[in-house]
């Protein structure tokens, strides 16, 4: 073998050694929900942090409204986002958005709604930002990167901060 021959069996021996040290993403799915409550805030107190697997979270969207569903033991959250009336769901920033039940139809503003142990706001001032919203074929949603602030009974009220990131 000539040194030319040598020389491309040694770089091609050292790319394919190089190429399987490169560490490879992990295709593991991601589910997190957090948030951080201030003193006083509805109906969200406290901390939290939930996980999956361990904790059961589901997001899906019926009926234009983005919805993400936390089980962990004897506690739940659901946390509903929706545009205002003629606009779909995308990536983008929502604020402005007040209370919308999932039944009720859309209104001039965004809608926002959490509910947790049973209880939920009523006049919820709001605001959320979707950073990443994509959805396979069928319409379920695989990927969801959100932030959210909302404020019980008054804009400039108490305020829970939160965020949810799904990656099924």
């Amino acid at each position: 073998m000539n040194s030319l021959g040598r020389a491309f069996v040694v770089t091609s021996a050292a790319l394919a050694l190089a190429a399987a040290a490169v560490p490879v993403a992990s295709a593991d799915p991601v589910q997190t929900v957090d948030y951080v409550s201030d003193e006083g805030a509805h109906p969200m107190h406290g901390t939290a942090h939930y996980a999956g697997p361990g904790d059961e979270i589901r997001v899906w969207v019926s009926a234009g409204i983005l919805k993400v569903d936390v089980q962990s033991g004897f506690t739940d959250l659901r946390v509903e986002m929706s545009p205002a009336a003629g606009d779909t769901l995308h990536t983008g920033t929502y604020t402005g958005a007040r209370y919308r039940w999932s039944e009720a139809p859309a209104g001039d503003t965004p809608g926002f709604s959490a509910v947790t142990g049973g209880l939920g706001c009523g006049d919820d001032y709001a605001e959320f930002t979707l950073d990443r919203l994509d959805r396979a074929d069928d319409g379920l949603v695989t990927d969801l990167d959100a932030t959210f602030v909302q404020r019980c009974g008054s804009p400039d009220g108490p305020a829970t901060r939160g965020e949810v990131h799904f990656h099924a």
